[in-house]
Order: C-alpha cells, then sequence, then structure tokens
C-alpha cells in the first residue's frame, strides 16, 4: 500500500509542478505581449518647451504611405589579372573588408603589396523620385591574404543628372 502511495505522489508532484510553470510562463508571455503594444511611457506627452519656439503639430496630423524604393549598390573591386583572363573569378575575389579601426591591422607585421582607387555608387529609386550618391576609397591587399578597403564619406544625394 505504501509502496502504491509512493507511485502516486511522485506523478502527482510532477503534474502539479508542470501546471505551476505553465501559468507562470503564460503571465509573463502575456505580460511581454501587454508591454510591447503599450503606449509609449507618460514623458513623451509631457508639455514642456525646452525650446524658445513652441513646437506646433500639423492639423490634419499628416497620414503615412509605404513607398517602395529600390536600392542599388556598385562599387569597384581589383581582382587578380590571371583570374579574370582564365574567366575563375570567384565571390572571395570579390569581398571587401571595410578598415573601422586602422589598429585592428598591424602593418608591421604584414606587407601591403598592391594600392588601388576604387568606387561605390549608391542608388535609390522610387516612383517619385531618384538620387544617387558615390563615395570613393583606397583598396589594398597584404599578405596575410586580406583585401582590405577604406571608404571616404558619403557624398551629397544628388537628383537626376547632376553629376
Amino acid at each position: 500500500m505504501l509502496n502504491r502511495l509512493k507511485r502516486l505522489i511522485i506523478p502527482t508532484i510532477a503534474l502539479f509542478v508542470f501546471v505551476v510553470l505553465n501559468f507562470s510562463t503564460d503571465g509573463l508571455t502575456k505580460v511581454q505581449a501587454a508591454d510591447y503594444i503599450k503606449k509609449p511611457s507618460q514623458t513623451h506627452h509631457q508639455s514642456f518647451e525646452p525650446y524658445p519656439n513652441k513646437i506646433v503639430i500639423p492639423e490634419p496630423k499628416p497620414k503615412g504611405v509605404t513607398v517602395r524604393v529600390k536600392e542599388i549598390m556598385t562599387y569597384e573591386v581589383v581582382v587578380d589579372e590571371q583570374k579574370v583572363a582564365s574567366n575563375s573569378v570567384t565571390m572571395e575575389d570579390l569581398e571587401l573588408t571595410v578598415v573601422e579601426d586602422k589598429k585592428k591591422i598591424n602593418f608591421h607585421q604584414v606587407d601591403c603589396y598592391f594600392y588601388a582607387k576604387v568606387k561605390q555608387t549608391q542608388e535609390r529609386t522610387t516612383d517619385f523620385v531618384s538620387s544617387s550618391r558615390f563615395r570613393e576609397g583606397e583598396q589594398y591587399w597584404l599578405s596575410d591574404g586580406g583585401k582590405y578597403v577604406e571608404w571616404e564619406p558619403w557624398s551629397e544625394w544628388y537628383t537626376g543628372s547632376q553629376w
């Protein structure tokens, strides 16, 4: 009889723990969902004027509309002439590592054996406006096998045929 009771207690406790955990995680999920859709805190709606000019919200408020934007990125990259001649260019040959911090590349321990000026163009087109901008950079190959590029800042956006 005692053995039967032990057999019932263990599954009963396990079922109880499962039910408690299920309800507690369900409550957490509901809280997270409610937090996700709640309105911004009241600090976003306080009426204070830290600026000398009063902020004017247009009436009627503008209504947003989705616009499809087509973006094309084009860039130059230098590839080994023999690979181009033998038609054996791979995707690895087209990859460039953008140098964000020159300190991470130790030029004293690797040799730079090739420099080239390259250019990158970005075009954005919608049904209403078309703009493009460009930037130039310097590509170099290091003896560790890496192909790196240092980009200059982007130009202004140009619409139409300004450049």
